[in-house]
């Protein structure tokens, strides 16, 4: 067979599959770099907030005893020309309820971002009550600055343990150290049958390319190396009938899903019939494995029914390629891996308030991850859109990764998303939680704040409504 044939016949299945994974962009790292000034002909250097507000880590000799409390005193170093919010100090407990700090009054400012405030500079000590018992701990420390440049930072934050503060040194602090000596530190590891779970996308070079689309460029080539085995041996058509097999297995794979979910192709988001054109764009990743192995092995065993060694040799290499697809379904699908929680960050929302992410636990959730550059994002956003309207006992946020506001609120200006659920993660701190490297990454939570279901790719509304099903009770059909 020549090279050239074959690498069409290898190439074919994975770019089929992978029209999910093509709109899955790199990430991006936009770093805010400059800020213009006045009329935009000069530019400044923007530290990172790293830099420009440096807490001193908490250590022992920050503990001071007050009768029966324990304070534990907070200093920070803001870098000229930054300040740090006095309402936006906070520390909450394991539990996230708030725990008192002492802040002393800063200096009244007008801000175009929270409005009149109070703010301080250069530095700022503060105390802290600490908690008492061994299951308030750790601590959550949030903290939130701009520069005078105009440059606004999200929320940072900042976890304390009892390790980092260590043994403390007074003796009227023996009553919490044998508290948090009873706090359970998590040393457990995944299982043997948790490690062998496959991650929903691999990067490789610059793209991130979901891993059942590697799973079916893998097991046609062990088909496709069998079949040229069996061919140079019997003197049959092995390959070409495999290949036919495996186009009609392509093709009755999507029917099925598409025929599972035929509510969805066919109710349009808008009111337009070329909306219908979605039953045949692959990109949402709509395939039934099952239908599809049925439909090549049957095909097979039609097509070569009067002559045996060919049905045998065909179907020998169909069977190579099924083992790796249904081995790859079932370590994606049915094995279930360390489920990372919801995480405990602070973002600004567009319409300028703070919010926990922490805080939308309780309610099934769908955390969509996208920028404006994104031309997949922007093409599934009226499907999210349209899914929170149909769905409002669920609760969807859209994390915008690594732009500006401003680049963000221009896209708003032409999408009617609700604002308070649009959240600005400059520092892409949620991707790195997630380890998701393409856009757009969907997240699907339940109501116990437990990961069902991700997406990395375009979403349509057929694959939206089958990660619905993964959080939500299904709902009683309208009448």
């Amino acid at each position: 067979m020549p090279v050239s044939r074959l690498a069409a016949i290898v190439l074919l299945p994975a770019s089929l599959l992978m029209g999910a994974a093509a709109p899955a962009q790199p990430l991006q790292v936009p770093g805010l770099l400059q800020q213009q000034q006045g009329n935009g002909s000069s530019s400044t250097e923007v530290l990172g907030s790293e830099q420009a507000f440096v807490l001193t880590p908490p250590a022992p000799s920050a503990i001071k005893t007050e009768g029966t409390r324990q304070l534990l005193q907070l200093h920070w170093r803001i870098e000229p020309g930054y300040y740090l919010y006095r309402d936006q100090l906070k520390l909450s407990d394991a539990q996230g309820q708030p725990l008192a700090l002492n802040i002393p009054q800063g200096q009244t400012l007008t801000d175009a971002f929270f409005g009149t405030v109070q703010v301080f500079h250069d530095e700022l000590r503060i105390e802290a009550a600490l908690p008492q018992r061994s299951e308030q701990w750790p601590l959550q420390l949030q903290w939130q600055g701009c520069a005078h440049a105009g440059v606004c930072y999200p929320a940072q934050q900042q976890s304390i343990s009892v390790q980092q503060l260590g043994q403390l040194a007074s003796a009227e602090a023996a009553s919490i150290d044998s508290a948090v000596e009873a706090i359970p530190i998590s040393t457990s590891s995944p299982s043997w049958l948790q490690s062998l779970a496959l991650p929903a996308s691999v990067l490789i070079g610059p793209m991130a390319l979901p891993t059942m689309a590697l799973a079916l460029f893998l097991a046609m080539l062990l088909s496709q190396w069998w079949a040229r085995r069996q061919q140079l041996r019997l003197e049959q058509a092995v390959d070409a009938l495999l290949m036919r097999s495996f186009l009609v297995g392509l093709l009755a794979a999507r029917l099925a899903y598409v025929g599972q979910w035929w509510q969805e192709y066919l109710q349009p988001v808008t009111h337009s019939a070329a909306s219908v054109l979605q039953i045949v764009d692959i990109r949402d990743g709509g395939w039934n494995l099952w239908a599809g192995l049925a439909a090549a092995a049957a095909w097979t065993l039609w097509r070569a029914r009067r002559n045996t060694a060919l049905r045998r040799a065909t179907l020998q290499a169909l069977a190579a390629g099924a083992f790796i697809l249904i081995a790859a379904h079932a370590l994606r699908n049915w094995v279930e891996p360390e489920k990372p929680a919801i995480p405990a960050i602070t973002l600004v929302t567009a319409s300028t308030q703070t919010v926990d992410l922490r805080s939308y636990q309780g309610q099934p959730l769908v955390i969509n991850l996208w920028a404006t550059w994104c031309p997949p994002c922007r093409r599934e956003m009226p499907v999210l859109a349209q899914a929170q309207k149909e769905h409002p006992d669920i609760r969807f946020l859209w994390i915008n990764q690594g732009e500006d506001a401003a680049a963000v609120m221009r896209y708003l200006q032409a999408m009617a998303l609700p604002l308070p659920q649009v959240l600005l993660d400059p520092e892409q701190r949620a991707s790195a939680h997630w380890q998701q490297r393409g856009l757009p990454s969907t997240y699907f939570y339940d109501a116990q704040g437990q990961l069902r279901g991700m997406r990395m790719g375009e979403l349509s509304r057929a694959s939206l409504a089958e990660q619905l099903t993964r959080i939500a009770p299904a709902r009683p059909p309208a009448r």
